[in-house]
């Protein structure tokens, strides 16, 4: 896998992401753990490789070199709507994202928050009801 390291930091680079930046969104507690990666001393396990193909959006191929193709798009290959998916995307950028707006207007970091937080509920809420609901089927 020695193209993955190239690949992890040209595609972070797209994004315009640092490597602190990188580490948060794919959930990582350490920072050295993704710059590991991007210098060839470690790699990440297939788990992780398939996360890192959804946040950058890119095919486990293209990671590991297997394909110069970075065109194929994981989201686009979703054919059934998972709505925990869809929130929980919403929920890392609006983390993640230096300026939110609502409405065309700079959203408060309070605010932010209360979006984050509602969304969880909701999504707690749901998945209870769907719970109480496959049970009486």
């Amino acid at each position: 896998m020695s193209k993955l390291k190239n690949r992890l930091t040209i595609l972070r680079e797209q994004k315009g992401w640092s490597k602190v930046e990188t580490a948060r969104r794919l959930g990582l507690n350490a920072t050295s753990t993704y710059g590991n990666w991007e210098y060839g001393i470690r790699e990440p396990d297939i788990e992780m490789l398939r996360h890192i193909s959804m946040v950058f959006d890119v095919s486990v191929d293209y990671l590991i070199g297997q394909k110069d193709d970075s065109d194929y798009k994981p989201s686009e290959l979703e054919k059934n709507l998972d709505i925990a998916k869809s929130l929980e995307k919403i929920r890392e950028n609006i983390r993640f994202e230096e300026s939110i707006q609502l409405d065309a207007k700079t959203v408060r970091p309070e605010v932010t928050q209360f979006i984050d937080d509602t969304i969880v509920f909701l999504l707690n809420q749901a998945k209870a009801l769907n719970q109480t609901t496959e049970e009486q089927e």
